[in-house]
Order: C-alpha cells, then sequence, then structure tokens
C-alpha cells in the first residue's frame, strides 16, 4: 500500500504541522470502462469455470489456466520489451505472491465451485474487499474510520448469511461446504494483492503478474499432475467436451492474461480501495449468468447476504468531502 506522505515543512520557516495532500484527481472515462469491462469479465469466471470443471478437474484446470497464461504474458512481456530481471531477496515474495494467490486461492476456489452454485460463488467474490480492508489493518496496520469499520461489520455478516444459509449451519450441506472453501480462497487471495502492491513499487504491472502466474503453474504442477495419475483424466476431442474447453479458453484468455494484466497497471497508478468500488459489477454478472444459463437458485438467504455484502463494500469505499478543501484559507 501506498505509504503517507512525509511531514511538509511549515512556508513560514520550521518544521511545522503537515499540509494535507490535494485530493487525488478521479479516474478518467477510459480507466473505468476498463474496471468495469474486466470485472464483467470476472463475473463470468464462476460460471465459465463450472462449465470447464466438467471436464477438467479443478487442479489440473487450474495448472492449464495459469501455466498458459504464464505463456502468453511471457510473451507479452518480450513483445513490449518488459525488463523482466528481478532482485533475488524478492523471489521470496513472487513466490508467495504465486504459492498463496494463486494455488492456495484456485485449489480452494475450482473445489468450492464444484459443490455450489455459480451465483453464490460470484456473490461470495463480492466480500473480497472487506477481507482486503481487514488485512490491511492487520498487516499493513493502516487505520479505518467508523464508516468503514462498519462496511467490514456488514459485509462479514453478509459473508456469513451466504455461506450458513440464513443463519442455518448445516452438517455437511454440499452447498454450505463449498462456499465455505470459496470464502478460505477469497481470503488468500486478498494476501496475494497486499504482496502485489507491494512489488508494483519495484517492477512493473506485466513483470509481476508474469512471475506470479509462473510460480502459481510450478506449484500446482505436481498437484496437477497427481490428480491426473489418480483420475486416469485424459483430454479428448469430443463435441461433449467443447463447451469446457471453451471454458478454459475464456478463463486463460479473458480472465487471466488480459484482466490481471489491466488490474495490476491500473493498481500501481491507483488506491486498491479506489479500484476494488468496481467489484460490484461482479456479483451482478456471475447471479444473472448463474440464473439463465444454470438454472441457478436465488435463496432469500443469499440475496438478503448479497445486499449486506454490497453495502459494506459501499461504506469501505465511501469517501467522505475533506473540509479542509472545502474551507477558504
Amino acid at each position: 500500500m501506498i505509504s503517507p506522505a512525509p511531514p511538509q515543512p511549515d512556508p513560514r520557516g520550521g518544521a511545522g504541522p503537515a499540509l494535507p495532500a490535494p485530493p487525488r484527481a478521479p479516474l478518467s472515462a477510459r480507466a473505468a470502462l476498463l474496471l468495469l469491462g474486466i470485472n464483467a469479465l470476472w463475473g463470468g469466471s464462476s460460471l465459465a469455470a463450472k462449465i470447464a470443471l466438467t471436464h477438467v478437474p479443478p487442479m489440473t484446470l487450474a495448472f492449464a489456466r495459469f501455466g498458459l497464461a504464464a505463456v502468453l504474458l511471457y510473451a507479452l512481456a518480450g513483445v513490449l520489451r518488459v525488463d523482466l530481471r528481478v532482485r533475488r531477496r524478492d523471489w521470496r515474495l513472487f513466490w508467495a505472491m504465486g504459492g498463496v494467490g494463486l494455488a492456495l486461492t484456485y485449489l480452494l476456489y475450482y473445489a468450492g465451485v464444484c459443490r455450489t452454485t455459480a451465483a453464490d460463488a460470484a456473490l461470495l467474490t463480492a466480500a473480497e474487499p472487506v477481507f482486503l480492508a481487514v488485512l490491511s489493518v492487520v498487516l499493513l496496520r493502516e487505520r479505518l474510520p467508523a464508516a468503514k469499520i462498519a462496511g467490514i461489520a456488514f459485509g462479514l455478516l453478509g459473508v456469513v448469511l451466504i455461506v450458513s444459509r440464513g443463519g442455518r449451519l448445516p452438517h455437511g450441506g454440499s452447498s454450505a461446504s463449498g462456499d465455505l472453501l470459496i470464502t478460505l480462497g477469497l481470503v488468500c487471495e486478498a494476501l496475494a494483492v497486499i504482496i502485489g502492491k507491494r512489488l508494483l513499487s519495484r517492477y512493473p504491472a506485466v513483470a509481476v503478474i508474469t512471475y506470479q502466474m509462473l510460480a502459481g503453474a510450478v506449484i500446482l504442477g505436481p498437484f496437477a499432475f497427481a490428480e491426473i495419475r489418480h483420475t486416469g483424466w485424459r483430454p479428448t476431442l469430443d463435441a461433449a467436451a467443447t463447451p469446457a474447453y471453451l471454458g478454459v479458453l475464456y478463463l486463460v484468455l479473458c480472465c487471466t492474461a488480459l484482466a490481471y494484466t489491466v488490474w495490476y497497471t491500473l493498481l500501481d497508478r491507483r488506491a486498491a480501495s479506489e479500484l476494488s468500488v468496481f467489484l460490484f459489477v461482479q456479483p451482478v454478472v456471475g447471479a444473472l449468468l448463474g440464473v439463465v444459463f444454470q438454472h441457478d437458485p436465488l435463496t432469500r438467504a443469499t440475496l438478503a447476504g448479497a445486499v449486506l455484502v454490497l453495502l459494506g463494500i459501499a461504506l469501505i469505499n465511501r469517501r467522505p468531502p475533506d473540509p479542509t478543501y472545502l474551507t477558504p484559507a
């Protein structure tokens, strides 16, 4: 995260109190459209993953997604002449980013998608900014005003409501266990964002995501090969597998190579909380796709939880006016 600016000298002489930084310019229309677009693409990832998982095992799918994306991003870095050199001490951060943010995140996520609906999976992703805010306070020692603390509470309550099916904690319910796995995956992904924000201060966005994808694929590789050996899975070329392969292609090209590149490029220039408001698009798109194409049910508890999650995110991203700039000097 961005460190606070150092105290500014008093124009009359002496150290004096720090002058407030000028307000950040709003996002450009182009940046806003890009954020809307990639979050719409991510909103369809739950449905695409659910379709792909009908033919491709979860660990194999995660390995294929990030391995193929790493190859594409490495080629892109070559075309753009991006400097891919990394300091030796920073490799541990890339391995952590790939291991926690990709390998562990998506092993949990795809295992969860297999056990729940696409609509629930998409709605749960709306809680990621809440987890990111909590981890920022705990790990980065950031301060949160009362309104944002209330937002965290509302968001977490919404997630609990979705996972517990309205407060009735089930025993062995397949859909609830899937929601819990997805929630754990989101916490891991929020940790990776914190690591990535730190790396972006030293490396280009394309370099950061290229090595994140590569590290994640390397860690996922042994699990994927063990899964293939255990299940005996083999790719087939019959028509029945075509939708699954299209789902894999969508995840590799749209949700990973394209969306991650745009997201981290903008994250390098803007605050994470400023960009996270666009995650509103994901649950809306994901829920609509799940209902229309998969006939997924939307229960009252899921809808109520989604409202609380969205309310929590709105409070977290609310930017109150600064009276310093509204009052004449």
